[in-house]
């Protein structure tokens, strides 16, 4: 004689070869959406549990609607089958047979359940460390395009007043002389600088206050820039330590940004990896026949940049294979390979040594013109 068992939003639930329901054992309520995520992960619930000893005693064979798992071993008598006749049945009957279990009306305590399942995969969602990620990596694309516009105006408003000082390329050393300092006098009193005279015009203390204001607020969010980089770098070197070891932290976060988290990044191929970021040349490619672009985000590594032009293609595919394989080890093992690195720069030395020149290019032939 042999019974099924199988589950569903409520619990546990046995039936006969006849599939009557011989017993069941529901969830608490509040424990449904913990429930829920341990079988999807293939682990057996308490509940579970006390059913298949309950019923182990008194069937010849126990037919569970799962996948065979290391979970069950202590359990004699067993046969995994998915679906089963029972699992199909209660599916296509799950309100009529919830209604004989459940003090509560069927569809009232579904919608309960999934509101409550919703919520806490909500929640899950935005503990993941690779949210912070993605925001903090978006934030300091922001502070680098908002603090490029503030410093160009600074440069274009206090040339006004000392136009010399424009010669200073370093956007840092210029925004705090001027945050510093302020007036040009002062500048070239304890700034050394091969100006006689100074072109500009004269300046009130009224346009004073405001430039060394605006100075101290780009100063502020360079502070701030640097902060967020430390802090990525942290988080990166806790969540992703392959990927930020190959990739870099603001590479590397960008990825992850591009794909929508860790995990999602981790299931994409490497020819995938290769382009993200440069989905408008895609899809340039795929309307028009545009030439299809080789690199993304991965163009900003060192590799790819520093690269002669006729080899960063190969270098970007490489590139793109091992990062796969370290966001891989960073999702699934969660142990850190520096053996990555090191057979990517390999890898690389051996592309620069065997195409050290351009390759030649091919001759067409061209029609005449009639």
């Amino acid at each position: 004689m042999k019974c099924y068992l199988t589950g569903c939003i409520a619990g546990p639930l046995a039936f006969s070869e006849d599939l009557e329901l011989i017993d069941y054992e529901p969830f608490p309520v509040d424990e449904i959406p913990g429930r829920l995520a341990e079988s999807q992960m293939g682990g057996v619930s308490p509940e579970e549990r006390i059913m298949l000893e309950r019923l182990t005693p008194e069937y010849d064979e126990v037919v569970v609607e799962a996948s065979p798992s290391p979970e069950y071993a202590g359990f004699r008598n067993l046969r995994f089958e998915v679906p089963s006749r029972a699992g199909i049945h209660l599916r296509e009957n799950l309100e009529d047979i919830l209604a004989e279990i459940l003090d509560m009306p069927a569809g009232d305590f579904i919608h309960d359940a999934l509101m409550s399942v919703a919520r806490e995969r909500l929640r899950e969602s935005l503990r993941e460390t690779d949210r912070f990620i993605i925001q903090s990596i978006n934030a300091l694309d922001e502070l680098d395009e908002e603090t490029g516009k503030l410093i160009e105006r600074l440069r274009e408003w206090y040339s006004l007043h000392f136009p010399e000082l424009d010669g200073i390329k370093s956007h840092e050393q210029y925004v705090e002389l001027i945050a510093e300092y302020g007036d040009r006098d002062q500048i070239l009193k304890n700034f050394r600088m091969d100006v006689d005279e100074s072109l500009g015009s004269d300046i009130t203390s009224e346009d004073l206050h405001i430039l060394r204001g605006l100075a101290e607020s780009i100063r502020g969010l360079q502070r701030l820039r640097e902060e967020t980089e430390r802090y990525i770098d942290i988080k990166m070197e806790k969540l992703a330590p392959n990927l930020r070891a190959l990739a870099g932290s603001n590479v590397g976060a960008r990825l992850i940004a591009h794909a929508g988290g860790l995990r999602e990044l981790a299931m994409l191929p490497s020819s995938t990896i290769q382009v993200l970021g440069a989905e408008k040349a895609l899809f340039r490619h795929l309307k028009s026949g545009a030439k299809p672009p080789k690199h993304g985000v991965i163009f900003q590594h060192p590799s790819i940049r520093s690269s002669p032009w006729w080899i960063r293609g190969k270098v970007a595919r490489l590139l793109a294979g091992k990062i796969a394989i370290a966001v891989r080890k960073d999702v699934f093992s969660r142990e850190f390979d520096p053996g990555i690195v090191e057979s990517f720069n390999e890898r690389f030395e051996a592309i620069k040594s065997n195409n050290p020149k351009p390759p030649a290019r091919k001759k067409g032939f061209r029609k005449k013109r009639k």
